[in-house]
């Protein structure tokens, strides 16, 4: 099976930028072309985010927040903007040291940086606002649930969170291709090559939630109300959740 883990730090020192954003031009050799573009789209993402939250759960404390998969810093930046104090956590050394090195570029002080793993055991303190984008579906659904589970935990009483997931059930035909990709010797360098990318160039596992699961999960953790906003990425369809906890 793909460690997802080990192919997220291989994207981390091979190609970090397209890791994060799986875009033509934030590949490693046309990233410095379009470094502007990728962290203004961070920055509208967060803008966004924040708005909605508010428009639907009321004004947000600003004190502290908490990106969990940083990556780069791509949201974490912007979000260093907006609150007081921010953490990102990540699984991958290299995106960490990544992301430090831009926070250091554009003189950031207010963002300190931890290893993640499925407890979040790294960080002890609570949040405002907890964030989780464009991660999850990264992560195998049996270790995403304890995720979910720790970064609700980590939101304060009165904080807010939203979490980005993939919810697509794929045809069994996608569903035995990433088997057999997983699995198969071969078969991921096979695919490599035909899709233009270098021979080696790690995998980009996708899991799709249940959102029954996630939903009951987040009642259990006290929040009672959730905004769900969807969107398709490609053929997986995703879906935001926003909350706050009481």
């Amino acid at each position: 099976m793909i460690d997802t883990d080990r192919m997220w730090d291989r994207w981390g020192r091979t190609d970090p930028y397209f890791g994060v954003l799986a875009d033509p031009r934030f590949t490693k050799d046309r990233i410095d072309a379009h470094r502007a573009t990728f962290f203004e789209s961070g920055r509208a993402q967060v803008a966004a985010m924040l708005a909605t939250f508010e428009q639907h759960f009321g004004p947000l404390a600003r004190d502290s927040a908490l990106d969990h998969g940083c990556g780069v810093g791509r949201l974490t930046m912007p979000l260093a903007a907006e609150f007081d104090q921010v953490v990102g956590v990540d699984v991958s050394p290299a995106m960490l040291a990544e992301a430090e090195a831009n926070c250091a570029a554009n003189t950031i002080s207010n963002v300190e940086f931890a290893r993640s793993d499925d407890e979040l055991s790294g960080v002890e303190r609570t949040f405002d606002f907890v964030n989780s984008a464009m991660v999850l579906q990264h992560v195998p659904v049996r270790r995403g649930k304890r995720l979910i589970a720790a970064l609700i935990e980590r939101v304060a009483p009165g904080g807010g969170f939203h979490l980005h997931l993939s919810t697509r059930t794929d045809r069994r035909r996608s569903r035995v291709l990433w088997w057999t990709s997983a699995n198969v010797p071969g078969v991921k360098t096979i695919q490599n090559l035909l899709a233009g990318r270098a021979w080696d160039a790690p995998a980009m596992q996708m899991n799709n939630y249940a959102l029954s699961d996630v939903v009951d999960m987040l009642s259990t953790k006290g929040v009672s109300q959730i905004l769900l906003k969807s969107e398709l990425h490609g053929r997986f369809l995703t879906v935001s959740l926003f909350g706050r906890v009481a």
